[in-house]
């Protein structure tokens, strides 16, 4: 009798601390809030189980990443494969692990890069299941569309430049109104909310800043000289000098292409800035951000030329016989013909 009780007794603890483990399992891995609120979690090369659980941590969507990493490694994916996935915090730990065992890339989510048009943006969104090019476009030439979230209205019926480059979530047949919609409330919310009060004292409409931003924008790389770029567009515009830059003359020839011919300089356009003066009648694509705030904070310089020296820089010029000193100096290094035509 002895010996069975022992025994049972023991059967009895076993149970109890089983019960106990599978409870505190299922609480630690319980929702961390009952909120949809779907995320994009983005691997670009296989990302360790630890890794990829502390960041889920940091981003509140598990309760306990040693328990999420262990899990998915009892389950054999120590090495979790690159793909877009979505989560949302109202998922338990294991509807998260399901997702990443089972390889399950989301299609929800479209990434808008800076410096793509309105054009560029319709094909993607084709591409992906979003919405009829066409469809888009048309609502694009809709300016009233800014009223209605916030925007002042562009002076011109052709919406390019205010659909801010980010990564939305857009689920396949979401439809052209509400891509177009989203993109404008963010930069309703990403640019003109916050730098309101900024573009007052400049004197700058959110149209001129879109606009001055878009040709930084094309013209720019590397986010450090974007501030300089900036600084030569508005030192033309304070002594009235043509801005002359080439890619507003190849928005207005509708081509993009990577070396402007000086009979391209020719084209009659309003988007030519070597054959009028003063900005072009509105954005050249969608700016990002590094673009917007080198227009709101340029470089305090007096520099009015500048011209690409072939490693994603640019030498700046304060005369035109120094900027032509720097063409001839490039061309010396790199042979003559590959250099953009100089302004004039």
């Amino acid at each position: 009798m002895g010996k069975a009780r022992w025994l049972w007794g023991a059967l009895l603890l076993l149970g109890l601390l089983l019960g106990a483990a599978v409870g505190w399992f299922y609480w630690q891995a319980r929702p961390v809030s009952q909120r949809f609120a779907p995320q994009l979690i983005r691997l670009r090369e296989p990302t360790p189980a630890e890794a990829l659980a502390e960041r889920l941590a940091r981003r509140r969507l598990v309760r306990n990443p040693s328990l999420l990493a262990w899990w998915l490694r009892v389950r054999g994916k120590p090495l979790l494969t690159p793909g877009d996935y979505e989560f949302s915090p109202n998922q338990s730990m294991l509807e998260i692990a399901d997702i990443l065992l089972h390889e399950r890339f989301t299609r929800n989510w479209v990434t808008i890069p800076e410096g793509w048009t309105i054009q560029r943006i319709a094909e993607r969104l084709e591409e992906r299941g979003i919405a009829d090019a066409n469809s888009f476009l048309n609502l694009c030439r809709q300016p009233q569309l800014c009223k209605e979230v916030g925007l002042p209205e562009p002076p011109i019926n052709w919406l390019e430049g205010y659909l801010f480059p980010s990564t939305y979530r857009l689920p396949p047949g979401s439809g052209a109104e509400t891509a177009v919609k989203t993109m404008l409330r963010a930069t309703y919310q990403s640019v003109y909310l916050p730098h309101k009060d900024e573009m007052a004292r400049q004197g700058l409409s959110l149209h001129e800043l879109l606009t001055l931003a878009s040709m930084v924008e094309k013209e720019v790389m590397m986010d450090d000289e974007r501030p300089k770029v900036a600084s030569v567009i508005f030192n033309r515009l304070r002594r009235n000098m043509p801005l002359q830059i080439d890619a507003t003359v190849l928005y207005g020839m509708g081509v993009w292409k990577e070396r402007v011919l000086y009979r391209d300089l020719e084209h009659d356009s309003p988007y030519n800035t070597y054959r009028r003066r003063g900005l072009p009648p509105g954005p050249i694509c969608n700016p990002g951000m590094a673009s917007i705030r080198a227009v709101l904070a340029p470089a305090q310089t007096d520099y009015l030329f500048y011209v690409a020296r072939g490693d994603g820089y640019h030498h700046f010029s304060r005369t035109y016989e120094e900027h032509l000193q720097a063409i001839r100096a490039i061309r010396a290094q790199k042979g003559a013909g590959k250099v953009p035509a100089p302004a004039r």
